[in-house]
């Protein structure tokens, strides 16, 4: 069928519906966030218990425009109890509501969770914002939880044609968080093996010091001390006592 677009109505003959003009504009603006600002639509996490923040800013889904004007919080349903799961934030376009919001898609708990696929058919189109990594037992989301999409054209992307400039200083900092989260983790871990090797340590040293009596210890002493020496170099050493060993290297 042929179709053009668009006209003057004379009588009525030319009238357009919504999705007429919806892919007139998708046909040179792609799908995706708006980048200024670098935080548009940006998930963050909230100050308290389970829930994200969805930044102010735009979308757009196949000619259809996405306006969120004030900080949006969505839920995250509680962790479950041994197993982790990944929830998926999404744009959704609904063509049977006839609206475009932000939602969670809740994933499945499993050992090894993957995010739930996006819905792209006939009744809904959905880009994705953020993935949230709900941690087996947890009670509260962090922002090193939460991986930003919006940089991925397969997921989301920058909406494009129209815009030049991209700013990316918010993705930039939410790669900062991870890293400085991750590692501060590593230096947490570094810490309890420290602390456990002291205990330990210190455990042994103690059956040690109850099973010598003080000749007894005193004499272990001196027989390591008494143990010789191998010393190495060109001059002889300055400190060396009987039985130790001096090879002199030759130059």
């Amino acid at each position: 069928m042929e179709k053009s677009f668009c006209f003057n109505s004379v009588d009525g003959d030319r009238k357009y519906k919504a999705e007429d003009f919806r892919d007139y504009f998708a046909s040179f603006v792609a799908n995706g966030v708006f980048p200024s600002p670098s935080d548009g639509l940006q998930a963050i996490a909230n100050s308290s218990g389970m829930s994200i923040i969805i930044k102010q800013g735009k979308g757009w889904i196949n000619g259809a425009i996405y306006v969120n004007t004030d900080d949006l919080i969505l839920n995250i349903d509680a962790a479950d109890g041994t197993l982790n799961r990944i929830d998926r934030i999404v744009l959704r376009m609904d063509t049977v509501d006839r609206a475009i919001t932000a939602q969670v898609k809740k994933g499945t708990a499993a050992s090894m969770p993957t995010a739930p696929e996006l819905q792209r058919d006939a009744d809904g189109y959905e880009i994705a914002l953020a993935d949230v990594t709900v941690g087996k037992g947890i009670t509260a989301i962090i922002q090193a939880n939460i991986t930003d999409l919006r940089l991925n054209t397969g997921l989301c992307g920058i909406v494009h044609g129209i815009i030049d400039q991209v700013d990316t200083t918010t993705i930039f900092n939410q790669y900062v968080s991870w890293y400085q989260h991750t590692t501060a983790e590593a230096e947490d871990d570094v810490e309890v093996i420290k602390q456990q090797l002291q205990q330990s340590f210190d455990e042994w040293f103690a059956t040690v010091q109850d099973t010598l009596d003080g000749d007894t210890a005193g004499n272990l002493l001196n027989l390591i001390n008494a143990i010789p020496k191998v010393l190495f170099g060109a001059t002889e050493p300055a400190l060396i006592s009987a039985g130790d060993y001096w090879l002199k290297e030759l130059t």
